[in-house]
């Protein structure tokens, strides 16, 4: 089909009047060094070999897609991040959006229905960390080969770590119980086995993974103004916006804004020390935050069990819980993103903080008091649960 770079932008202002200025503002150059069309934030490079064998919808579609990307500032909201992750779930994101507009994302190209549910940075971040899990695969698939020549027998292989002692020990003790070698013979190998065991069972050692129901967990009156202790982390930026939609021909069109749109990581105290109306209470008040804040939450106690994606509070009441081992906040503190606005710890306080600094806001519900390096610290009275006067920082 023949195609018409000054006609196909005649059709995308007309569906989105707002790209008459972006469409005026850039120069279009036919190259065959792009595979299909591109753009460097002042040029939209297209390849007329490949235009010409699509569809007038698809042209139309290629075409509002670079638009969005000038528009929305990518390739600058992109800097620092991995390229080709970065331009995949940028447009992963573009062309939910241009899909849900009623135009049809032409075969082949990008089409994650779960992408519309997100901005750029949100879903680069989900492309990111599933590469991140294919490599480890990966590697530890290559770290199962012994080529001719590899690491001597009883060497770890890179990456891999040294044997842990105390379980080579635990292991030889339970051997010696089994056999009897140490039950009336070796007083001393049965005494350390003990001392073994009450090791494992401190707080802040033994790991539960176990999977944590939490039932009607409903909602509650904000026990902490998060509008003022997140108001001065918000962040500005551009995206689709049918908030302020207006009405052209009968077509609801979206308008660009720019969006307050500040990004929470919170993590929960799961440990042995939290039962289960603690536990409810932390994540009312995750509702809460969730009216000010993208969210993403994540469980730990002796371990960080990952971020969970929260959108809706039906994401809270689904969310799934691991824990009821010890507590160890090292593990929390180590599972912030360097790039996040809000970092939220939910706590009883019953463990030593951290040395390291860490600029986070740890909301303690009970009666222990902690002095973390950096931060803040607001408490939750038990009496305030039960409806008393509001949080103390």
């Amino acid at each position: 089909m023949i195609y018409d770079i000054t006609a196909l932008k005649r059709k995308a202002v007309a569906k989105y009047p707002f790209f008459g200025s972006v469409a005026a503002n850039v120069e279009y150059q036919e190259t065959e060094d792009v595979e299909a069309m591109e753009n460097d934030g002042e040029h939209i490079f297209y390849n007329p070999r490949y235009l010409s064998g699509l569809s007038d919808g698809s042209q139309v579609f290629l075409l509002a897609r670079e638009l969005c990307h000038i528009a929305f500032k990518h390739i600058a909201r992109g800097e620092g991040k991995d390229p080709i992750i970065w331009d995949r779930a940028a447009d992963a994101v573009v062309n939910q959006m241009l899909k849900r507009d009623g135009l049809d994302i032409p075969a082949g190209d990008i089409d994650y229905p779960e992408a519309i549910d997100y901005d750029a940075e949100q879903f680069y971040e989900i492309l990111l960390r599933e590469k991140m899990e294919i490599d480890v695969i990966s590697g530890q698939m290559e770290g199962q080969e012994n080529p001719e020549g590899g690491e001597e027998e009883g060497v770890p292989m890179s990456g891999e770590e040294e044997p842990d002692q105390d379980n080579e020990e635990e292991e030889v003790l339970q051997d010696q119980m089994r056999e009897g070698e140490g039950d009336c013979d070796n007083e001393e190998s049965e005494d350390e086995y003990a001392l073994m065991e009450e090791k494992k069972s401190k707080a802040g050692n033994a790991v539960n993974r176990e999977d944590r129901a939490v039932e009607e967990i409903g909602s509650s009156a904000p026990l902490i103004d998060w509008r003022l202790i997140l108001q001065d982390t918000i962040n500005y930026d551009l995206d689709w916006s049918y908030r302020n939609a207006v009405l052209e021909d009968g077509v609801v069109v979206p308008v660009l804004e720019e969006m307050p749109v500040p990004e929470t990581e919170i993590v929960l105290d799961t440990s042995w020390s939290v039962d289960e109306d603690l536990l409810r209470s932390f994540l009312r008040e995750c509702k809460n935050i969730l009216s000010f804040s993208k969210l993403k939450a994540g469980c730990f106690d002796t371990v960080f069990y990952g971020f969970q994606d929260i959108r809706t509070e039906e994401d809270i009441d689904h969310m799934v819980f691991q824990g009821g081992g010890g507590t160890d906040f090292n593990a929390a503190a180590e599972a912030f993103t360097l790039r996040v606005d809000n970092r939220i710890i939910f706590t009883d306080g019953q463990a030593p903080v951290p040395d390291q600094f860490l600029n986070a806001i740890w909301v303690v519900y009970g009666d222990e008091e902690i002095e973390p390096n950096g931060g803040a610290v607001i408490y939750i009275k038990p009496e305030q649960l039960n409806g008393g006067a509001g949080s103390e920082l």
